[in-house]
């Protein structure tokens, strides 16, 4: 059988390219609403300068700036699924990797709680070696890959380029990275926001970008989190699984409504298992102690 993803292992996410003299940007875009500026050329070390920026990144002036800070992606070794999910985000762009002019290379993610099982890996592991079976069998057939490609599991990989300015790509984390609700696109989030953050602290270093670009995208960036997260609640209104990965206590008692009476239990989730093997790295503030609280 062609090769299968133990969960979301195989998974990559690495930055393209993103605007890397976006201060400056900021700075000729910000001094024309002033006449007293507009003569004022750019200087990182200008206090004029560091305070225009610093107030656009903290939406005290000017947001159009953010708007324009563009970062692409390439993200690689996703599911179909997935895919689905993503795209959903309207103020984005995306280009994918086509199913039609070429025969795929097979690879099917499938989800750790399945693959753990024994009786239920069996039979999955089944049910692709034959979709992938008749699906080759079309293409020696002459079946084009665009029919063929009917034929695949939707937990088929594929990889995509994903183009979003910054305050989106923060508004979308925010919902995507919510524990309770996104699994996949969970991680694929935060594997996009260390590798941006670690894109920077390299070209920062290599003298690539300057300190207000570093901190522009920076201070942007990095506090990116879960809606609730700031107020340190949980305020999923889903009904899957509520707050029930408890890593903050309900907003409300709505939520805890909710929590109380969710239809599925979250420790038979793939993504209980996933945040259980999951990079340190990856983990935002308090999720270890959650985890911690999951196996006492």
């Amino acid at each position: 059988m062609k090769n299968i993803s133990n969960g979301y292992e195989d998974i990559k996410v690495s930055v393209v390219d993103y605007n890397t003299d976006i201060a400056r940007h900021a700075w000729d875009c910000y001094k024309m609403t002033w006449t007293s500026l507009q003569n004022v050329d750019y200087d990182p070390n200008d206090p004029r300068v560091i305070e225009a920026v610093t107030n656009i990144i903290k939406f005290r002036a000017l947001p159009m700036p953010r708007e324009q800070a563009i970062l692409t992606f390439k993200i690689e070794n996703v599911s179909r699924v997935m895919l689905a999910q993503i795209t959903r985000q309207s103020r984005a762009r995306f280009n994918v990797e086509s199913q039609m002019p070429l025969p795929v290379e097979h690879n099917v993610i499938l989800p750790l709680n399945i693959a753990e099982d024994e009786e239920l890996s069996e039979d999955a592991k089944q049910l692709i070696e034959l979709s992938q079976k008749v699906y080759d069998k079309c293409i020696a057939k002459g079946i084009p890959p665009q029919d063929a490609r009917y034929l695949l599991m939707h937990g088929q990989t594929t990889s995509l380029a994903y183009v979003v300015n910054v305050n989106d790509f923060v508004s979308a984390f925010a919902m995507r990275c919510e524990n309770n609700l996104s699994d996949e696109i969970n991680l694929v989030y935060r594997l996009a926001k260390r590798a941006i953050l670690d894109k920077l602290g390299e070209d920062f270093n290599d003298g690539k970008i300057d300190n207000l670009t570093y901190m522009f995208y920076y201070n942007i960036i990095s506090p990116a989190d879960c809606a609730g997260a700031a107020r340190k609640v949980g305020q999923n209104y889903d009904k899957v699984f509520g707050n029930s990965f408890e890593r903050y206590p309900a907003a409300n008692p709505e939520v805890q409504k909710i929590t109380d009476n969710c239809d599925y239990d979250f420790t038979k989730s793939a993504w209980y298992l996933e945040m259980k093997r999951m990079d340190k790295s990856l983990l935002f503030p308090d999720e270890q102690q959650m985890i911690n609280k999951w196996t006492k």
